[in-house]
């Protein structure tokens, strides 16, 4: 029973944050009233209006109403697209003059200096400082330790079948992305895989504040203005408001710390040291101090982006608050959207059971050992498919920023300097232009027949052109690596106790990364059975 002192408690908490949101509302109509009343009617773009809601409801509500492109006046402009040929001009065609993502959120933490937060010159520099690191050739080297993990991964699954438990997708998910994020990329040997979570996974998982509902709504009120947000972060000092936990910012930046003293000891006795990614920026780092200049060695961009983004003759330089955000930053993305697209995957697996079964005879037809070889993984065409129409049914990140650093005019329409481009991506991986029934999961669609008839921005889960995800084919490794691995050895299913129920559809919460309402609970079951 809860005492008098826990329920002031709770009390106190609510009216903090409606006090909050009455204080956020009055700034909002203030903030309206005395900003820009520029209109977008006058750029040739229809203009919308959104309550307090989620960006994605809101996002919704407006392309069925005024169409695929249209503008939001907040004192700020934006300018909402899902119209191919304007993302086209944006994200590639006229990259450079888009480099920079709108700012929708701050935050103390380190990861600010995070590639994902970099603009301008900064962005260009540390893009190509890490790409290397995600190169083929470091691919075929991290996928041995891949593969054990995937190996360990299935004995877990098969631990939950064989004691008749629910699988907790996510959290097993975590610690599977997390142990390899730890081992490849900074060589901290962990291993929690089906145990207590270590303290790495355990702040890899903790790392953003999970959000009550309360707070969930008024937060969606203050990312609505992200330079009183920043005022609130920042100057006002409240921690309560920042997205970033502060103890797993504290406890990365110092076991970075002392990884990178020992490291740096070693290379001055001449010592052996790993060949990872966090070395990778050690040695850019060094590099920099020296005065070298980077050379285009990038395998991951294409021709055209490196040209639109001129990466050429970058400095090689790194502060050590940017090697720290690099870090944190590969932490955060390697555990959480790989971790969450595997739990997705897993979910619509147990829920259309046939589709399984075909990844499975896949498997037999081009597997020939215990686990699939990294030639192998390229082969298995039919579990790329799965995990391409799960990321189109459940894209991590479901929107997109960009920032106009001059005015520009694409037809009809202008965007002015300054101005923000919202991209709502889900919304592009749903629009019925490109994916007929769109409520429909069929893995099909992404088929090479099918795919050559299909504009090919319309799949846009990682981003586009040259700011699309680093990470992205180290993703698909792990995933195709874990599917390929334990559905040889466990089916999921959905039954009456798991979490959905079978015939029950996963609810989302609207707001950040896609999220689960409720951890997803999977029944395991042995296929030898």
């Amino acid at each position: 029973m809860e005492t008098s002192a826990e329920v002031s408690g709770m009390l106190s908490g609510v009216n903090v944050y409606l006090l909050l949101g009455t204080i956020t509302a009055a700034f909002y109509f203030t903030y309206t009233k005395l900003t820009s009343q520029d209109n977008w009617g006058k750029y040739g773009v229809k203009q919308g209006t959104m309550g307090f809601v989620s960006l994605k409801d809101g996002f919704t509500k407006l392309l069925d109403q005024l169409g695929d492109t249209f503008g939001l006046c907040r004192g700020k402009m934006l300018l909402v697209t899902r119209d191919l040929g304007l993302l086209r001009e944006v994200l590639v065609k006229d990259f450079n003059n888009f480099v920079d993502r709108e700012i929708v959120f701050n935050t103390h933490s380190i990861i600010v200096k995070g590639l994902f937060f970099l603009q301008g010159q900064d962005w260009k520099r540390i893009r190509q400082i890490m790409s290397p690191s995600f190169s083929t050739g470091k691919l075929k080297h991290m996928s041995k330790t891949i593969e054990e993990r995937a190996i360990k991964l299935t004995q877990v699954l098969e631990d939950y079948a064989r004691q008749g438990k629910l699988l907790p997708v996510k959290d097993i998910a975590g610690q599977y992305t997390s142990e390899i994020i730890a081992r490849t990329a900074f060589g901290f040997n962990t291993n929690c895989l089906g145990g207590q979570d270590d303290e790495f996974t355990f702040y890899s998982k903790n790392m953003i504040k999970n959000r009550g509902k309360i707070m969930s709504k008024v937060l969606i009120l203050f990312f609505r203005f992200p330079a009183f947000h920043g005022f609130c972060v920042k100057t006002l000092g409240l921690k309560f408001m920042d997205g970033f936990r502060e103890d797993s910012d504290i406890y990365f930046k110092s076991i970075l710390k002392g990884s990178i003293e020992e490291r740096t000891e070693r290379e001055r006795r001449k010592e052996k040291v790993p060949q990872d990614f966090l070395q990778s920026l050690i040695h850019a780092k060094a590099a920099g101090d020296r005065g070298e200049v980077l050379e285009n060695t990038d395998d991951i961009d294409d021709e055209m982006s490196r040209n639109s983004v001129g990466f050429d003759k970058q400095p090689k330089t790194m502060s050590n608050e940017e090697l720290m955000g690099q870090s944190v930053l590969v932490i955060l993305a390697g555990f959480e959207t790989t971790a969450t697209t595997l739990q997705m995957c897993l979910y619509l697996l147990a829920k259309h059971p046939e589709i399984q079964e075909k990844m499975c005879e896949e498997i037999e037809n081009v597997v020939h050992g215990e686990t699939p070889t990294y030639e192998e993984l390229h082969k298995l065409t039919y579990i790329e498919q799965v995990i391409n129409e799960t990321l189109r049914f459940y894209p991590p990140v479901p929107i997109i920023s960009r920032r106009a650093a001059e005015t520009r005019t694409y037809g009809n329409i202008t965007i002015p300097k300054g101005a923000g481009v919202m991209i709502p991506s889900f919304a592009v991986l749903t629009d019925p232009k490109h994916y007929p029934d769109p409520e429909k999961f069929d893995p099909d669609r992404f088929t090479e027949e099918n795919k050559a008839k299909r504009d090919p921005m319309a799949f846009m889960p990682f981003g586009y052109g040259p700011r699309i995800c680093i990470g992205m084919r180290l993703a698909y490794l792990e995933l195709k690596m874990a599917l390929a691995t334990l559905l040889r050895k466990v089916r999921v299913e959905l039954n009456e106790e798991t979490e959905p129920k079978k015939g029950v559809d996963v609810a989302i919460k609207a707001i950040g990364i896609l999220k689960p309402e409720k951890p997803i609970l999977l029944a395991v079951r042995l296929r030898s059975e």
